[in-house]
């Protein structure tokens, strides 16, 4: 989008950055000539502490790098970005951020938390909130979750309503199913939600669901839970997938030498 773009990218739960630095890799690679400042919050005092010593290694500003409770104590306010990447807690409660929460969701428009707010016992529709209130108009996001955020919730219940508003307003572009086994925490399903406030026209008033729970190769080791990798041939299929955003089925063969099968089906968002 021009040589020499400056980008700006943001982890809401970051860790130790190192999402954040995939994506700055990633970025290079597509174009050589643009740059990404990235910037992150964590709560944690040690992972936060890793990540602003890890910025100052690479040369950027350590004071993008913010240590604080995200849902309570937003350090970005009113900034926007052109990319927001991030995994953050599920399955966690909000009830220590509540008063914080429930006053900013009270501001209506001029907060984060405007169209509902999800279970006490699990905050991670909170993140998705935060995410695309720091979208800019162009911005994209790719932000992980579990299966609660898909379904829980009756007909005008706060998820159900924070579901409408992003639905609505057609800003959901695609929904892909990871394979199980994927993280080091946990092994239940995985989808990563892709955002983006600016949809291509031929995406318009559809999301795309991509179901790539087959797409792995078996690792010879675990780590804690994680016992597949997504490696290249299976990330591959799933970027074509996305790419020709349609119904079909796509196969591939994993680097371990087993057949991978990815299926897509395209739904129409506003019916």
């Amino acid at each position: 989008a021009g040589e020499g773009r400056i980008y700006t990218g943001y982890d809401m739960a970051m860790g130790t950055s190192q999402m954040l630095t995939c994506m700055e890799e990633r970025l290079s690679t597509l174009d050589k000539a643009a740059n990404l400042i990235c910037y992150g919050q964590e709560i944690n005092p040690f992972t936060f502490g890793i990540a602003k010593a890890d910025m100052l290694i690479r040369g950027g500003d350590p004071d993008n790098m913010q240590f604080g409770d995200t849902l309570s104590d937003d350090k970005f306010k009113d900034m926007t970005f052109d990319f927001v990447i991030s995994n953050p807690p599920f399955g966690i409660d909000w009830k220590r951020e509540a008063a914080k929460v429930e006053a900013e969701h009270k501001l209506g428009n001029g907060g984060r938390f405007a169209p509902g707010l999800p279970q006490k016992s699990d905050g991670q529709m909170l993140f998705l909130m935060n995410g695309i209130a720091k979208l800019k108009d162009t911005g994209r996001m790719a932000i992980i979750q579990n299966g609660s955020s898909l379904f829980t919730g009756d007909a005008g219940s706060g998820p159900s309503e924070i579901r409408r508003y992003i639905i609505e307003n057609d800003w959901l572009d695609a929904i892909v199913q990871l394979p199980n086994d994927s993280f080091y925490n946990t092994g239940i399903s995985t989808y990563v939600w892709l955002l983006t406030k600016d949809k291509p026209v031929e995406h318009r008033e559809h999301v795309l669901l991509i179901d790539a729970s087959d797409c792995y190769d078996v690792r010879q080791r675990n780590i804690g839970n994680k016992r597949v990798d997504i490696k290249k041939s299976a990330r591959d299929l799933i970027v074509k997938a996305y790419g020709e955003y349609r119904d079909a089925t796509y196969e591939a063969i994993s680097e371990d030498g087993r057949k991978m099968i990815c299926k897509s089906k395209l739904l129409p968002s506003l019916e």
